[in-house]
């Protein structure tokens, strides 16, 4: 058989190779990750921080270990539910009952690498706060 696209991509990963069987009720596994051209950065906001953010502050990704490497970042939308946090970061001072808000942004690919799902550390101004 031959899959098509229904969008303009890139194969992000793919987990299935030719001659495999696929079982039907294998579902909680995506086969083939797809990714469009566009970059975009999903950024998790504490919910004690949330009456800080105004979602259309200018905001600055940076790459971690490498805090010269920086990329504007536009902002794009605001999921507006509050979820427990995924990507724990195993710090001590860090609760496991932890909720954020989910905020997008979206950049321009930088002149340096960037690779789909890589953490970054990201700043957002707050007009009035230090």
């Amino acid at each position: 058989h031959t899959v098509y696209s229904r969008i303009d991509g890139q194969v992000l990963q793919c987990k299935l190779r030719v001659g495999e069987y696929i079982d039907g009720n294998r579902n909680a596994i995506p086969l083939i990750v797809l990714g469009s051209q566009e970059m975009n950065l999903r950024v998790d906001i504490n919910e004690n921080d949330l009456w800080r953010l105004q979602p259309e502050s200018k905001a600055v990704a940076l790459v971690r270990g490498q805090q010269h490497l920086k990329i504007p970042l536009k902002y794009n939308h605001t999921e507006p539910y509050v979820v427990p946090k995924k990507n724990l970061t195993g710090l001590a001072t860090e609760r496991t009952d932890l909720r954020v808000l989910q905020v997008l942004y979206s950049f321009e690919k930088p002149d340096f690498p960037i690779y789909i799902g890589q953490q970054m550390d990201v700043y957002i101004q707050v007009d009035g706060q230090p």
